[in-house]
């Protein structure tokens, strides 16, 4: 151990001012956080002014232990269980949590996929149908694209087609 290096020399010399009474005030520096005795609210100051301000109000520079308010706990094991789902292993469920087995699922999507693929069917036979007629009204009307109409005549075509188009299960 080392007796007369700096650290050493500045430990001792103050203990010696604290002995004496000499104690060194330190210099503050700006800026630094102030707490609030009963709360520990933190509050940072910039300058002395809002220092000593802060310092009548009761402020300190130690944030003091503030009892905040614990989560509630469950009352035991039962309660625990009660409030989480438990998934049981081996056990296969749909997204809703049902249980079902291998094959029931596997009948389950083919039956959606081909219900699937006849709406697929249907609806290009209805939008064939719908094409159709429209391309007549577009050569009654003597234009390629209802783009070349004006404001006027693509209501009046637009129009036409509503009215004259007959769909399936169609209501007003």
């Amino acid at each position: 151990m080392k007796l007369n290096d700096n650290e050493t020399q500045s430990i001792a010399a103050t203990v010696s001012d604290v002995l004496e009474g000499k104690v060194k005030k330190e210099e503050v520096k700006y800026p630094h956080k102030m707490y609030h005795p009963e709360n520990g609210k933190e509050v940072e100051v910039k300058d002395k002014a809002e220092h000593e301000e802060y310092a009548k109000k009761g402020y300190v520079h130690e944030k003091p232990e503030v009892n905040e308010v614990e989560e509630p706990r469950a009352k035991g094991e039962k309660d625990f269980k009660d409030k989480h789902v438990v998934k049981k292993v081996g056990v296969k469920t749909d997204l809703d949590g049902s249980v079902y087995n291998k094959e029931e699922k596997e009948a389950k999507v083919e039956q959606e996929e081909e219900s699937v693929e006849q709406q697929a069917d249907e609806e290009s036979e209805k939008q064939a149908k719908y094409r159709k007629f429209f391309d007549k009204a577009l050569k009654k009307f003597g234009v390629e694209s209802p783009a070349e109409l004006d404001k006027e005549k693509k209501k009046e075509f637009f129009d036409y087609v509503d009215k004259n188009y007959e769909a399936d299960k169609e209501s007003d």
